[in-house]
This record gives structure tokens, sequence and C-alpha cells, in this order.
């Protein structure tokens, strides 16, 4: 069957509630089938083994940040901006008014592929405790997650110098450093929500005193290990920011974005479906997975970056 029919058929099970209410019936049945057989306990308690993690799996950072939209088949992503502001005009009396000609400007986005594939050999589907095969899955949508977030990022380090103004600090992150890079979006008339930072900038937060912080703040580092909100804003800690080396020193970039609605739109015409892409002449069981999909930062009014030089 085509991955365009199953994903339609996916999306028909989600929204209607007599089709999820039958799927739910045929996984029950099919759980007391499995149960029934005499060795069903232990065919169940192979499915559910997990590998032996070495650490956690990465999660999309970016898609919490901008606006994501799926694009039907045959539609073209576009999007229109909003009419300019403008002042009215005081006229004295018997004077005539100047008029203004209000026209929004449409921008279209044009789309681009990404791709990843993986291969696993047919032994492994076998002698594995847990499911190699659906694992693989996993792993290839984290593939696709690790490749937007970077792209993502790179559109926001390019966005932020359009504007605004990078803030430099000697050492670690600052509560000062960070002060000047919200007013950096707010002069624009813009809520600063979001924090994109390192593991690195995260170590400097840990280290502020309490001239920086107050009681409730420092009790709350202790517990989490990092500040989790701070001006109003959410902190995403990531580790697709890495220190970069100039002149011997470690340079770490920190993000401060404004509300997704007013900084960038993400356009997806095929969300990382996986298709079949086996390789039986060399005992290889493969799969691909493939996004369609846009981005655009569309107001680098609404993105500011902090420069950290740390010093080894």
């Amino acid at each position: 069957m085509p991955i365009i029919e199953i994903n339609k058929k996916e999306s028909q099970i989600k929204k209607d509630p007599n089709l999820i209410r039958q799927e739910m019936l045929k996984k029950e049945a099919t759980l007391s089938a499995v149960l029934a057989h005499p060795r069903g306990l232990d065919k169940i308690a192979a499915t559910l083994t997990n590998p032996v993690r070495m650490y956690l799996d990465y999660v999309s950072i970016s898609r919490k940040l901008v606006v994501v939209e799926p694009i039907p088949e045959g539609q073209i992503a576009y999007f229109d901006y909003d009419i300019p502001e403008f002042y009215g005009v005081k006229v004295g009396a018997d004077g005539t008014s100047r008029f203004i000609i209000c026209r929004a400007e449409r921008v279209q986005i044009d789309p681009f592929e990404i791709f990843s594939k993986a291969k696993v050999p047919f032994k492994e589907l076998r002698i594995r405790k847990y499911r190699v095969f659906d694992r693989m899955k996993e792993r290839l949508k984290q593939a696709m997650a690790l490749r937007e977030d970077l792209l993502w990022f790179s559109l926001f380090h390019s966005a932020a110098n359009v504007y605004n103004q990078e803030i430099i600090e000697s050492g670690n992150i600052t509560k000062d450093g960070l002060a000047k890079a919200f007013e950096m979006v707010e002069r624009h008339r813009l809520i600063v929500s979001g924090v994109v930072l390192s593991p690195t900038s995260v170590l400097g937060i840990r280290t502020w005193q309490r001239d920086y912080i107050d009681e409730v703040a420092r009790i709350e580092i202790r517990r989490t290990g990092y500040l989790g909100n701070i001006f109003g804003a959410s902190f995403y800690v990531t580790n697709m920011i890495k220190p970069v080396v100039e002149n011997g020193n470690n340079i770490v970039y920190l993000y401060v974005v404004t509300a997704p609605e007013f900084l960038g739109w993400y356009p997806i015409y095929e969300d990382a479906a996986i298709v079949p892409a086996d390789r039986g002449d060399d005992g290889l069981l493969g799969l691909t997975c493939y996004q369609l999909c846009g981005m655009i930062v569309h107001n680098a009014r609404g993105v500011a970056r902090v420069k950290t030089i740390i010093t080894p």
C-alpha cells in the first residue's frame, strides 16, 4: 500500500471516534488472544523489553518555538504579512488629510527535503531482546528532529544580527547579559517567550550567587539543576548548540526568542514519512525516513543572541 494511503487512513482513524473505538477493540481482542496462549506472557514481556540506553532520546525543540503548519497535498505554502502600521495626521481647520493605500506582502516558501536511511541485518530481529525494527523507526524520527533543530538554530543565528545587536559577555552567562538580550527583543514591542541555550550556558546559571537571584530561584536551581523560567520566559536546553573554538577560547551562543506567531513559520508537506528500503541481496532490512518542509524566520526582530567568551 502506498505511504500516502497509509497516512490518510491513520489520519481518518485519529479523527473518527467510531474508528478509534474499533481499533481499540481490535487491540483488546489481539491482547486477549495472546494471553490465552501458553507462552503469551513471555511474548508480551519480550515486546516490552527496552534496550540499555546510553543517553536520553532526543526531542525536537524548534517545533515549540515556531508555528508548525501541515500543508495539504497540492497546496502551496505561503503567508501574507500584516498591513504595515502608520500614524494618523493632524490637520488644521478646513485642511485636507493624506490617505494611505494599504497593501500586504505575500511570501511563498520553497520546500526542501530531508532524508535519513537506516539498515539492520536480518539476524538482529531474532537475537535481540527488544524489537529492533520498531526501535529503528524511532531512531529515524530522532534523526529528522536533530537535523531540523540544527537548521532552525542556524536560522536563529543569522536572523539575530539583522535588527538586534549581539550581546557579548566574558565568562559565563550573567543575569545582566540576559536582561540586555531581552531588551533587544522587547524594544520592538514583542514579548520574549523562550531562551535556547546549551548545557555550557546552564553551567553559568548554576553558579549564580545570591546577588543575582532570590531564595525561591535558588531552591529551583538546587532542585532542577537550572532556572526553568526567568523574566516570564521558558528555558530550552539542547546539546545541539555546541561551543566553537576561536583564538583558544570557547565561544558559546544563547538565543532569546519571541512567541512563535511572531517569530517563524514551519510549513510541512510530509512529516517524517517512513517507507521500506530493503536490500535483500545483502541480508539487510531497511527503512527510509522522508520529510518535505520549508523554514523561515519571518521576523528577525524577534530573536537576539548572546555570545559568551569562556577562557579555558
